[in-house]
């Protein structure tokens, strides 16, 4: 893997020869650094449009520091002076290329380390007017703005969310190209879900779920009359509906937008029971420790209320008006857009399922839009658990990687996308209820599959109600029998399962082509059941079934398969392959590459060895690879789909005194970490099973060269997990220090989770004061975080003087972090106030 490697970056061009150099390892010389720097600035003259070239001489001038530290220089002076000449150099490599996004981005990232914040604030005003198009920049400014403790505010960070978003508006309107039509609509999306979970984590819950409450009614809920209107009439039409004030996308009996269209319906008035937050807040503490207590309750509060629900509102914030939300909303015009803005939506209520995205989306890697691991329930159970059983292993503390219907449904023996501790702090009312309301309005089957795992891991009874009234309507949906018999295997009713595998299988070949054709994933599915089972025979058998024109049900059993079926089935599977792998193979049919693929492999490794499984597998890696497809999704399935066989096959009985499928999955998972380095199922497996000594170590090699290359909070987070579990006892030490990496990398320096896990983590080691430190470290560098200020008023509380608190409760307002109930109410009687005022 590593030749391949440097031949394909041989590949590239001359471009890669001048890459930044990150990191200096050697000393150098007075003489070889003039001599270096002579060499930079021949090279740069012949060649003045070249970027890299520019990058590497300024990255290059840290040299100069190492020099001047051997003179003894004041080391202060030193990197001052040098920090010129690197601005100096940036400011030549722009007027040279004076539009280039990476230099730009470079420069901003050099000036924020030097210079004052005012004069910070006026360059970015100038390089923005310049370059007033350009979405990396603004993306750039959008993370100074929100990170930045002396310049932050609430307000002035929405302002630039505001100021992004109608800039892709106008970029949006004069496209005429699809593809980057398309393009502009994922940015969109993107950096409106980044806007609402900084509104959600700097406490304005309500304006957060009411912006997507808007955008969901806006694209999916628009009467039919307005949806023949542009886009910004259609919003004019909108704010009649929303002032309205008819239940909204989420709430309790909304019906949608074009139901309400033009109806004299009497509006149902709902209240929010205050009274039972109320009766569970304790009288106990000083006024600091019940505003806290307060704060939590009121927090609970997500959805924005009515106008007409309230009497006497000391919060204003708890109702949102049409102009808190008017410069958020924008126009999708693609199918699949529309499906990525409910994933987004699912994943700002904490679900964690995704429409396939690779492990290295965007949408996937995104600091900012991460923050389950500050919900302490999730992370006791998901990060500081020390249980080493087998199911440990499916249980990680992050989800990341493409979901498919293997990883949908809860499960014991493999990976889940969303299990019963990722719900724990999903507000399941509007989850079920966007669900519910979306049912006859989206007619897409991962998003129904998604509404039945949910459904499921709030009661099994009712998600199996919903399995049988999705099918009864949808009969010759494979994908819904399929998932209909997932919901019986996660109950453990394994012979319900195998009914309902049997009945589909009875039933599709009657059914319509475009039904048929998803045949292969019911009876894979079905296969690697009766695998886990220990039913290898009728696993086959069903492999076969597959193959068959007139197949029945009556052989699907534990018998013996003639040695004829089992050749007529192998040349039908590699003729499927050989037919899916040709250009003229429709885009339905390629989906179907991964399963033909999987019930192949399937086949070979129970009729022969895990060997010819392997073989299977790697061809169809290398008819990707040969595609130029290699890091793509279905690559990435094609791998979980492939380490997953080899890791059944290895806790089987036939190979427990053999290691061959331990060398065998330590290779595959090392090259698969080396495409995809944040999929957490092949960074669990490989970390459990290198725990276990099931394969020799060398996770830990694999994870410093993905940090080196691309850091991530997943990459970290996975480093402080393996420093945290590896031995029966962890090293603190060694973990602090891997937190303290973690929080100086520039990309991770931001994550709130892995500021409150590193606070948690001293306190859980009883270092209190080394606790206060990192809280205002963490504050520093997460301003908007209110799950981090509160850490001060609950976990920390006896760390903090009064006059402690004060100064924090002033930075809060200063920084206009939402403060639900004003604490000064809590100097004397609590309930008798809340009770009168809330």
């Amino acid at each position: 893997m590593m030749q391949d490697s440097k031949s394909k970056k041989r590949k590239r061009g001359s471009k890669e020869k001048h890459e930044p150099e990150t990191e200096v390892q050697e000393e150098m010389s007075e003489d070889a650094i003039r001599q270096k720097i002579k060499e930079f600035n021949i090279q740069l003259d012949q060649n003045q449009n070249d970027v890299n070239l520019w990058l590497e001489f300024i990255a290059f001038q840290d040299k100069s520091l190492q020099f001047g530290k051997s003179k003894k220089a004041d080391a202060s002076i030193t990197r001052s002076s040098i920090n010129e000449v690197k601005l100096s150099i940036f400011e030549k490599a722009l007027e040279a290329n004076p539009n280039d996004t990476t230099l730009l981005i470079a420069y901003m990232k050099c000036c924020e380390e030097h210079w004052d914040i005012p004069k910070l604030l006026t360059k970015w005003d100038q390089v923005l007017k310049e370059n007033s198009r350009n979405i990396n920049l603004w993306m750039k400014y959008l993370d100074f703005r929100q990170t930045n403790l002396v310049s932050f505010t609430v307000s002035q960070c929405i302002q630039v969310f505001e100021d992004c978003l109608h800039l892709l508006r106008k970029e949006f309107v004069v496209c005429v190209d699809s593809g980057e039509k398309l393009k502009i609509e994922r940015i969109m999306i993107h950096i409106f879900q980044r806007a609402c979970f900084f509104m959600l984590q700097s406490g304005y819950s309500e304006r957060a779920y009411a912006c997507w409450q808007a955008m969901i009614e806006l694209t999916f809920f628009a009467p039919k009359i307005i949806q023949q209107k542009d886009f910004y009439d259609r919003v004019v039409a909108f704010e009649n509906f929303w002032e309205a004030e008819w239940p909204r996308f989420g709430e309790d009996d909304a019906k949608g937008w074009s139901y309400y269209f033009d109806q004299d319906i009497e509006i149902v008035e709902s209240s929010a029971d205050v009274s039972n937050l109320l009766a569970n807040l304790s009288s106990e503490g000083d006024m600091y420790d019940k505003w806290a207590k307060a704060e939590v309750l009121y927090n609970s509060q997500l959805l924005p209320t009515h106008s007409s629900n309230v009497s006497n509102l000391e919060d204003p914030y708890r109702i949102v008006l049409f102009d808190d939300i008017r410069t958020f909303l924008f126009d999708l015009t693609s199918h699949q857009s529309c499906i990525e803005l409910i994933y987004a939506c699912l994943a700002f209520t904490g679900l964690t399922y995704n429409p396939g995205y690779s492990s290295s989306n965007p949408m996937i890697t995104d600091t900012f839009l991460y923050n389950k691991l500050s919900n302490e329930s999730i992370e006791n159970i998901s990060f500081w658990s020390t249980d080493r059983s087998v199911t440990r292993t499916f249980i990680y503390p992050i989800k990341a990687f493409p979901q498919d219907n293997v990883t949908l449904f809860n499960s014991q023996t493999w990976f889940s996308i969303c299990n019963d501790v990722d719900i724990l702090d999903v507000d399941m009312s509007f989850s079920r209820n966007a669900f519910y309301q979306l049912r006859q309005i989206v007619n897409d089957t991962e998003i129904k599959l998604c509404r039945l795992s949910l459904e499921y891991l709030y009661d099994a009874s009712s998600g199996r109600n919903l399995a049988k009234s999705m099918l009864k309507r949808d009969t010759m949906n494979l994908s819904l029998w399929n998932g209909y018999a997932q919901v019986e295997k996660s109950s453990n009713n394994i012979s319900e399962a195998r009914k309902v595998y049997l009945g589909a299988i009875t039933q599709y070949r009657t059914f319509l082509e475009q039904y048929r054709v998803v045949a292969p994933l019911l009876h894979r599915s079905f296969a690697e059941m009766e695998i886990e089972q220990g039913r290898n025979k009728t696993a086959i058998n069903i492999l076969i079934n597959l193959t068959e024109e007139q197949g029945t049900t009556d052989s699907i059993s534990e018998s013996d398969v003639p040695i004829t079926k089992l050749l007529r089935a192998r040349k039908y599977y590699a003729q499927q392959i050989a037919r899916i792998t040709t250009p003229s193979a429709s885009q339905i049919e390629a989906r179907n590459l991964l399963h033909y693929c999987v019930c192949y492999a399937l086949l070979e490794c129970l009729s022969q060895n895990l060997q010819q499984a392997s073989k299977v597998f790697e061809d169809t890696l290398n008819y990707l690879e040969v595609r130029n497809d290699n890091v793509n999704v279905e690559t990435e399935w094609l791998y979980m789909s492939y380490v997953k066989l080899i890791h059944q096959q290895s806790s089987s009985e036939k190979f427990v005194s053999n290691n061959e499928p331990g060398r065998l999955l330590q290779e595959v998972l090392s090259r698969a970490l080396r495409i995809f380095p944040n999929n957490t199922i092949f960074l669990s497996l490989y970390f459990h099973e290198e725990i276990r000594g099931r394969i020799p170590y060398g996770l830990n090699l694999i994870l410093n060269e993905a940090l080196q290359k691309r850091p991530s909070y997943i990459l970290w987070t996975t480093a402080i997990y393996m420093e945290l579990h590896h031995q029966q006892s962890c090293d603190i030490n060694r973990v602090r220090t891997t937190f303290d990496k973690a929080l100086m990398c520039s990309t991770t320096r931001h994550s709130v989770s892995l500021w409150i896990l590193y606070i948690n983590f001293e306190i859980k080691y009883g270092e209190m004061n080394k606790a206060k430190a990192i809280y205002y470290r963490a504050m520093r560098e997460c301003p908007w975080s209110k799950d981090i200020y509160m850490i001060a008023f609950k976990k920390l509380r006896t760390q903090f003087s009064s006059d402690e608190l004060e100064e924090l409760m002033n930075v809060l307002l200063e920084k206009e972090i939402r403060i639900r109930v004003p604490v000064e109410h809590f100097a004397d009687k609590v309930s008798e106030f809340l009770f009168k005022n809330f």
